[in-house]
């Protein structure tokens, strides 16, 4: 089924590329990763005060502040429509509930346990995206995911007591979150990026609306500072995972997704103090490694000759 091409009309508030560039889309996913990584940091603390729904409503809702900003600035408010309102209340429900349910498993583990548990979330969307949107899968995307999956493990070395209510949590997280991505890859050969991000803000606001009032904690002018900070950086953090997945395939940006056990132990370490042992840097560099070889093999990719 033919699609319409984003790339042959410029996105509407932003300008584009008039091709797709896939090393682009790696270096944005890269960037939003650190900036979401930070966030899951600031929303581990503020679960020791605040119901993980009035957490995803500040984030959300306040993500939609900057995002306002730019689109009035380009201009493009009427351009924000889309023909594909059903897919975009799929997108905002599964990520919906895929983020409740990450904070949940933020609120019960460690904070490097959490992210290690989400990275089953590129083995399925590499998996799927094949048969699902017709994606190149090469094997060097699937040797990349699964050397960057044994580093992982290999930093967190799981025992027999991983299964716990926030593991669970978090995998039930990661699953939903996986079907989020190759939705939203699915959307961006429709819509801008502009019009997902927003959608998916607004969209998951209002759903949570309705539960504020049975979990509401009223917090400090500090506390409500922090909270919209949050959401105002969650935006921008937003607009470049997904304007990512318009520059690459789903299966070529998966693999980024394991540089956030990085920033993880980074952000215990200055954080809590907690210093990576030999074992931790080593599954460090397999990680490294692998995003390094996706980003080399989508920069051959895009220099090969079109035959």
């Amino acid at each position: 089924m033919a699609t319409a091409d984003p790339a042959n009309a410029a996105d509407p508030v932003l300008p584009a590329p008039t091709q797709p560039d896939g090393r682009r889309g790696i270096l944005l996913m890269l960037v939003g990763l650190l900036l979401f990584s930070i966030l899951n940091g600031v929303v581990k603390a503020q679960t020791e005060l605040f119901p993980v729904v009035q957490i995803m409503f500040f984030r959300n809702a306040f993500a939609m502040i900057p995002l306002a900003m730019v689109i009035m600035w380009f201009g493009g408010w009427r351009r924000l429509r889309t023909r594909m309102p059903a897919w975009h209340l799929l997108h905002a429900a599964l990520m919906s509930a895929a983020i409740g349910l990450i904070f949940a498993g933020y609120e019960r583990l460690p904070l490097a346990d959490a992210t290690a548990i989400n990275f089953a979330a590129p083995l399925i969307v590499t998996a799927l995206s094949a048969p699902l949107l017709r994606e190149a899968v090469g094997w060097v995307k699937w040797v990349a995911v699964g050397v960057g999956f044994a580093g992982v493990m290999f930093m967190v070395q799981p025992g027999g007591d991983v299964i716990r209510p926030g593991a669970l949590y978090s995998l039930a997280g990661t699953v939903l979150s996986a079907g989020a991505v190759l939705i939203t890859r699915h959307l961006s050969k429709h819509d801008s990026t502009m019009t997902i991000v927003f959608a998916f803000m607004g969209l998951s606001s209002a759903m949570v609306i309705p539960l504020l009032p049975a979990v509401w904690v009223t917090p400090t002018p500090w506390q409500l500072a922090g909270l919209i900070a949050m959401g105002l950086a969650s935006g921008g953090a937003q607009y470049m995972t997904t304007r990512a997945l318009f520059h690459a395939p789903a299966a070529t940006i998966a693999p980024m997704n394991y540089t956030k056990m990085i920033w993880a132990l980074l952000i215990g370490f200055f954080a809590f103090g907690d210093w990576p042992g030999p074992v931790v840097l080593a599954g460090s560099a397999l990680v490294l490694a692998s995003t390094w070889v996706v980003y080399r093999s989508e920069g051959r990719a895009r220099r090969a000759p079109r035959l």
